[in-house]
């Protein structure tokens, strides 16, 4: 008996011993696992009291003590260099580097890389930290995406401003922030104001789609990605920023030289610089309206976006190189910009290189959509820095139409809860397709048993996308009506 109780208490102890050991192999582990990812020096504290909370080496345990203290709207985090990284109701500012350089992101959920220029528009709204505090997440121009916390500042947006909306002689206008120290801002009216939005008033949107009077509201409904506290109940998605390329203007050259004329040019240029009363697009809308009736691609449109790159086509690109377009005019390097022979041969190219076999082609990389869009879809995503560019060109549109596409190009714009295939015919096969979350808008032409007939982005031959192909109003796609949010 004596001898088997031994053996039961030197059982006993090596298992004890064991446990020990392992506890103590766990313990140095997690603590040699806890050193080799220190990722800095991070404190907390309430940035009005001067009040710390707590110093810690790894972000995500700031990260845990800050969003325990949320009743207090005044901690934030910083790092070992002093730079706030991460608080509550903030704005990103994007105005931290010189105008040559751009800023590069990556879109939540997609992972495809984009860029954007802070000169051009400087706040998006701030949504959280990555759990290693090296990136943001932010929406601005309608994108949500991730970018590098070096990059950027971020400002509480009760101490910084922002840009608005605002209703004006019935017009939806956009304050762009442009520079926050002197309180600069661009004001581009967009199109004809929405109902739901009234004079007087100021909103808030970094969409352009979803409108709120009060930013903490629009922050939270961000963050749990909703839009339950919007003054609209269905995106709004404006007519100059959404319609395709894949439209006939119904303006014609006398339009385009009564813009010219009302902002004070009435002569064409011949030579850089130019008088302010000359520009090289004077008496040349005939161009657009030519290379329209060559590729289906909207006269009027074209026109806008050759006012907006070449400064109402008084340029030295524009003037000396025939450029309209800023074709390559990069902004680490805008001498580097395209020469053409003639305005013709810029025009065409834009429409057919540019356009047609590129940025409203489905099978290239770059398509996202060929209406003027923002960072979220359409050309803007990949075609210019400016986060506004989209909007700007639409400003221009909208100038020049009065009324005159809006009131007879239909079109059909929605956000898709669903996946959405194009077809050459009904119940035939897939010209191309969208995915669910995808910004679509197509020119509706008709509609028969569930089905609608749509403007295909691309020249349709033999039932399938011919980019080398001549588009012509025969180039349809069908959409199933039950594939759309309706």
């Amino acid at each position: 008996m004596k001898k088997r109780r031994k053996q039961t208490q030197r059982k006993l102890k090596r298992s004890i011993i064991v446990f020990l050991s392992t506890l103590l192999a766990l313990f140095i582990i997690g603590f040699i696992g806890l050193k080799i990812t220190e990722n800095g020096t991070y404190t907390v504290y309430d940035i009005k009291a001067q009040e710390q909370y707590g110093t810690y080496n790894h972000f995500i345990f700031a990260k845990w003590k800050m969003h325990s203290l949320e009743e207090n709207e005044n901690i934030v985090i910083s790092n070992q260099n002093g730079k706030i990284v991460a608080l509550h109701n903030a704005i990103v500012n994007f105005n931290a580097k010189e105008v040559t350089e751009n800023t590069s992101y990556v879109v939540d959920g997609t992972n495809e890389d984009g860029y954007l220029n802070g000169s051009y528009g400087t706040d998006g709204l701030y949504i959280e930290t990555s759990n290693d505090g090296s990136k943001v997440l932010f929406m601005m121009s309608g994108v949500k995406a991730w970018v590098s916390i070096e990059d950027i500042q971020l400002f509480y947006y009760d101490d910084y401003l922002q840009s608005y909306y605002y209703v004006n002689n019935g017009s939806l206008i956009h304050a762009i922030l442009i520079d926050a120290d002197s309180a600069q801002y661009q004001t581009l009216a967009i199109g004809e104001a929405p109902d739901f939005l009234k004079e007087n008033t100021t909103y808030f949107s970094y969409d352009g789609n979803w409108f709120y009077t009060d930013m903490d509201q629009l922050s939270s409904d961000v963050l749990n990605d909703v839009h339950d506290n919007a003054i609209n109940s269905e995106a709004y998605f404006n007519f100059y920023q959404y319609v395709p390329h894949r439209s006939l203007t119904n303006l014609d050259d006398s339009d385009y030289n009564e813009y010219l004329s009302s902002v004070g040019i009435s002569a064409t240029a011949n030579a850089y610089p130019c008088a302010d009363t000359e520009s090289v697009l004077y008496e040349n809308g005939s161009i657009f309206t030519e290379v329209q009736d060559q590729t289906y691609i909207n006269a009027t449109m074209m026109f806008a976006v050759a006012l907006n790159e070449s400064g109402y086509g008084q340029s030295q690109y524009a003037i000396e190189n025939h450029n309209l377009f800023g074709h390559a005019a990069y902004d680490s390097n805008p001498d580097n910009a395209n020469s053409y022979d003639s305005l013709d041969d810029c025009v065409y190219q834009h429409a057919y290189n540019f356009l047609q076999q590129g940025y409203a082609n489905p099978e290239d990389e770059r398509y996202h959509g060929s209406w003027f869009g923002n960072k979220a879809s359409g050309i803007n995503v990949q075609y210019a820095s400016d986060p506004y560019w989209g909007e700007k060109a639409a400003s221009f549109y909208y100038s020049l139409d009065n009324g005159k596409d809006l009131n007879e190009i239909q079109i059909i714009t929605q956000k898709l809860k669903n996946d959405l295939n194009v077809y050459d015919e009904v119940d035939g096969s897939v010209l191309y397709s969208y995915e669910k979350g995808d910004i679509i808008s197509f020119v509706y032409t008709n509609s028969d048993n569930g089905w609608y007939q749509i403007m295909s982005e691309a020249p349709v031959k033999d039932g399938k996308i011919d980019i080398n192909s001549t588009y012509t109003k025969d180039s349809v796609g069908y959409i199933q009506a039950s594939d759309l949010n309706q």
